[in-house]
Parts: structure tokens; C-alpha cells; sequence
């Protein structure tokens, strides 16, 4: 990060629609705004943005397969940010900021529907969740909200499932169904009591294995387990938890500790042919916060998916 302390927050993952090596990791700078990264880690672009905490992102909006979009949460001055990102010269530009309605903005991710609408799902740290409908001029109104007895941040979408993951820190994950015109019904997906996880729980994020010879896809959800420094995975179909492991043994890099937010893609990219996993470092003994890059085939070897 180019800011020191408490810095490093949430990354996402963009894969190029035809060059996979030059897809992108976007991460957030709570101190000083995004950065975007290739895939060796080197940073390539610096939008001093705000203090910005979460990021998600989507391509295909609108049904505009040349269209990246991507949505962060500010904290300070409050804001719902919008940025585009454009796919021949990988170069990200803000377009439209937002009244967050929340207090505190803490957790952002989007949600593509059927129709290809993008919508924002916000949380605060007060436990409001606020699910916007982002329109193509970028402004955002309110579809509907819903509450947390205590403090979330992490969420993620399954567009193809029509389900919403989200995380309350001290609790756990729960599921509920993404189109906002359903009624909200927060059903326990995992829970710190079941003890896999430890608080805090934080980031969130899918692994979508596409299923053979065109089958159903195997998904496997990800969860940032802050309080132990370690990230448990659940299949979505089944509910069960599969395992958990932690980062760390490289000779020459630190161990990871204290993550906040994490990425996961499966799409083969140069380095990482079955994929590739970000996770946000909280410590480094010589420098600043970072995010770490993990071939998927180090998970897979470690779960034996």
C-alpha cells in the first residue's frame, strides 16, 4: 500500500475478456483510494479516491460485455463511488458518487440479475444493509434495506443462484435471496459458534468451478476467519464446511494475518493455472500493509478439492 497503518483493505479481481495476462486486481487504500495491480503485483494505477473501504465489481452490465464496472464504499467523506474500467487500456476512471443513506459505509458488493441490472448492496457499520438499483447514468436509488443485530462488512453475490452472502462480524454468514423484490429472510448459512470460524468474520467471496462437459458449477464460499488468521471454505450447494487453511511458509514473504478482505477467481491465469486467490495482509514486519497473490492450486492441494 502507499499509505502506512491501517491501510489495506479489500481487493477484486478483473479477468480481460481476451488477454487473461493482463487482468487486474483492484484493491482499496482506507488512507488514500484505489490502486489497481497486474498480476505480479506491481502497482500500475493510483486514484486517490478517498478513504475507501470495500470493492466489488462486474462485467456485462446493462448486457454491455465491453463494460466493467465497479463500486466502493467511502467512509470519509461518506459515499457510494463508481468507477469504470476500461478493457483496452485497463485503465479505471471514477464516473458517479453517490449518497450511501448509511451512517458509516463498511461493506459493498454487486449483484447482476437475469436482466443484467446491476444492483449495490451497502452495510454500515450500525448493522443497515441498503440494496441499491444502479442505474446506466450511475445514480443509485434505494429497493430495499434490512438489518444485522450487530456489526457486518463482508458480502458477496451469486448471480447465477440469485443469492446474497453476508457476514456479521461476531456471528457469522447469512444468505438471502438477491432480487430485491423478495422479502427478506436472513437464513443462518455459518456460524462462529459452529467453530470453524473465529471473529471476526470478514471477507467474503465465491470460487466458481465450472461444471464438466458444460454441467452444473461446484461454487465453494470463502470466508476471511480474522479472529485466527485463517479462511474457511463451504460448499454453497451442500452447506458443508469442507475445511479451513492458512497462508504462510514462503521463505522471502511474511505470513498472513488479521485479513480483512479476500478475491477468488478460477479463471486459468499466467502463474496461477487454476486460478487465483488475493487476500489482504493486516501486518509486515518491513513495510507497509499489502495484499497477498495464492495460486488456487495450493488450495486445492491443501483441501484436497
Amino acid at each position: 500500500m502507499p499509505s502506512r497503518g491501517d491501510a489495506a483493505d479489500d481487493p477484486a479481481i478483473w479477468i480481460h475478456p481476451s488477454a487473461p495476462e493482463q487482468s487486474l486486481v483492484v484493491a482499496t487504500d482506507k488512507r488514500s483510494g484505489l490502486l489497481a495491480y497486474d498480476l505480479s503485483g506491481n502497482q500500475l494505477q493510483h486514484l486517490p479516491a478517498g478513504n475507501l473501504n470495500n470493492v466489488d465489481l462486474r462485467t456485462g452490465a446493462w448486457g454491455r460485455a465491453d463494460l466493467t464496472i465497479a463500486v466502493a464504499s467511502a467512509r470519509q467523506p461518506a459515499e457510494l463511488v463508481v468507477f469504470e474500467l476500461d478493457h483496452a487500456s485497463g485503465e479505471i476512471r471514477e464516473v458517479g458518487r453517490n449518497d450511501p443513506v448509511v451512517d458509516e459505509p463498511y461493506g459493498i458488493c454487486l449483484f447482476l440479475d437475469e436482466a443484467r441490472r446491476p444492483w449495490v448492496v451497502l452495510n454500515g457499520k450500525d448493522g443497515l444493509f441498503i440494496q441499491f438499483e444502479l442505474h446506466a447514468d450511475y445514480r443509485a436509488t434505494e429497493a430495499r434495506r434490512w438489518r444485522t443485530q450487530t456489526q457486518p462488512e463482508g458480502c458477496v453475490a451469486d448471480d447465477d443462484a440469485g443469492v446474497l452472502y453476508i457476514g456479521e462480524e461476531g456471528h457469522g454468514v447469512w444468505t438471502l435471496a438477491a432480487d430485491p423484490g423478495e422479502t427478506v429472510q436472513l437464513t443462518p448459512f455459518a456460524t462462529v459458534a459452529d467453530g470453524a470460524l473465529t471473529a471476526d468474520v470478514e471477507g467474503l467471496t465465491l470460487y466458481r468451478r465450472p461444471g464438466p462437459d458444460g454441467g452444473p458449477a461446484r461454487n465453494y464460499l470463502f470466508v476471511s476467519s480474522q479472529g485466527d488468521s485463517s479462511f474457511g471454505v463451504y460448499d454453497t450447494e451442500t452447506r458443508v464446511y469442507i475445511g479451513s487453511f492458512r497462508v504462510g511458509g514462503h521463505t522471502q514473504i511474511d505470513d498472513v494475518s488479521g485479513t480483512d478482505g479476500i478475491a477468488v477467481t478460477s479463471a486459468p491465469l499466467p502463474g496461477f493455472p487454476d486460478g487465483l486467490l488475493v487476500v489482504q495482509d493486516d501486518d509486515n514486519p518491513r513495510g507497509n500493509q499489502n495484499f497477498k497473490f495464492v495460486s488456487f492450486s495450493e488450495v486445492r492441494k491443501t483441501l484436497g478439492l
